[in-house]
């Protein structure tokens, strides 16, 4: 590991020591756990939860036809994967566990309104087929 620090970290340490001093007495253990503010294992969930207003956004606006059935089913899985590895690590991760499964939740039902489109529309267009017997 070099020993030189970048201006982003620089930034991050002097934002944490400011942070430090005003971080209430009954804060502390939260403010000092492995998986607290002072470390990415709480940052990263943090920001992860922008897919899921994503995704509620998507169940709200998008038609069934737009969805990409490959890009929910591939976040879905891996957020599946995610959850179970945030719970193996150390220390836990229940803030990556809860926003890896409500990302599963969300993905796994737009996948489901996806095919319930794709199985509609064949249905739909086997029903439109006509068949022209002739009577000779």
């Amino acid at each position: 590991m070099p020993k030189r620090t970048g201006p982003l970290s620089k930034l991050y340490n002097a934002t944490i020591s400011a942070a430090d001093k005003i971080v209430p007495t009954a804060m502390q253990p939260f403010w000092q756990s492995p998986a607290g503010p002072r470390t990415v294992f709480f940052w990263a969930p943090m920001f992860k939860w922008s897919l899921v207003l994503a995704g509620l956004s998507d169940t709200i606006n998008r038609p069934a036809s737009t969805i990409s059935l490959n890009q929910c089913a591939s976040l879905a899985t891996t957020c599946l994967i995610w959850s179970r590895y945030s719970m193996v690590i150390t220390p836990k991760n229940y803030s990556l566990m809860s926003v890896n499964i409500a990302i599963f939740l969300i993905q796994g039902y737009l996948v489901i309104e996806h095919l319930r489109w794709r199985n509609q529309k064949a249905v739909f267009d086997h029903n439109t087929i006509s068949i022209h017997l002739r009577d000779d």
